[in-house]
């Protein structure tokens, strides 16, 4: 078991501790255990899934950042995260259609909106895994 955070510009995401935690990194995905070797990756815009020591898994949304696992602990820095249930999939997909269209007309910031676009793709296919 380790420690784990999730560390936004808002405060702390969430804090436990975990058998296992599964990102993916602009390498390309991973799974940690404990005692791993220390480990600082770039984080893509991804789920990270966290097992938790009771069994249960907490699932999030990162938008993109830092991992840093010394082993005994994991630190996800990113400036954002949001859990897939508090994703709302309507006004996702509104603002996905709506980007669709500003991506499609721009001829400025056009890497902006389509990394925009991409982000939000992310978060609504996510949010559809929920339960409700």
């Amino acid at each position: 078991m380790f420690d784990v955070k999730v560390v936004t510009p808002g405060g702390i995401k969430s804090q436990c501790q975990a058998e296992y935690v599964q990102y993916e990194t602009v390498e390309g995905g991973m799974g940690v255990l404990t005692n791993r070797l220390p480990i600082i990756a770039k984080l893509k815009v991804c789920p990270v899934t966290i097992r938790k020591t009771d069994k249960t898994e907490e699932k999030l949304i990162v938008h993109g950042g830092i991992v840093d696992m010394s082993g005994k602990e994991l630190i996800i820095l990113t400036t954002k995260a949001e859990r897939f249930e508090e994703i709302d999939p309507l006004k996702t997909k509104e603002l996905i259609e709506k980007l669709e269209k500003e991506a499609a007309a721009a001829t400025q910031d056009k890497e902006k909106i389509k990394n925009e676009l991409e982000t939000n793709r992310i978060r609504y296919k996510y949010s559809q895994t929920v339960k409700k």
